[in-house]
């Protein structure tokens, strides 16, 4: 049943989490330098790495918001407000749990410096994807009415 009514989310997640990120990577280079059409392939490749860290991290906030609907309310019997919250504190559990493990991987290598900055950043980009999972999830709630 889950799978039934969110699987357009399942589909589309690491496509918003990659256009996400690269228009952040547009935002970025161009703030850092007015020159972008001398900085053309640079954008590019900007855009391309933002992009598959956004879809990494699109996809771990995918997992944590599935998850939190599937334990709040797994036979989608409680509130479109229930839901839509399960999944918006999924997804930034799902996204801050990823940062604690790349911090720990960090901390593993001998680089244990960018951990606790990993984790902020975790933390960040976990408030995002839980708007962004709330809006997915209201959508798909809407659609199915």
């Amino acid at each position: 049943m889950i799978i039934r009514r969110y699987w357009r989310i399942a589909v589309f997640a690491p496509f918003v989490g990659f256009l996400l990120a690269a228009v952040v990577a547009i935002i970025m280079t161009d703030a850092g330098s007015r020159e972008t059409e001398f900085r053309f392939w640079f954008v590019v490749r900007s855009m391309a790495n933002y992009g598959v860290i956004g879809s990494v991290i699109a996809a771990a906030a995918l997992l944590g918001a599935l998850a939190a609907v599937a334990i709040v309310d797994r036979h989608l019997t409680k509130s479109r407000r229930a839901r839509t919250s399960g999944a918006a504190v999924g997804a930034t559990l799902g996204v801050v749990l990823l940062s604690v493990v790349v911090a720990g991987v960090l901390s593993l290598i001998d680089d244990g410096a960018y951990a606790g900055i990993t984790i902020a950043f975790g933390l960040v980009f976990g408030v995002a994807a839980s708007v962004v999972a709330a809006v997915m999830v209201l959508y798909a709630e809407w659609r199915s009415l």
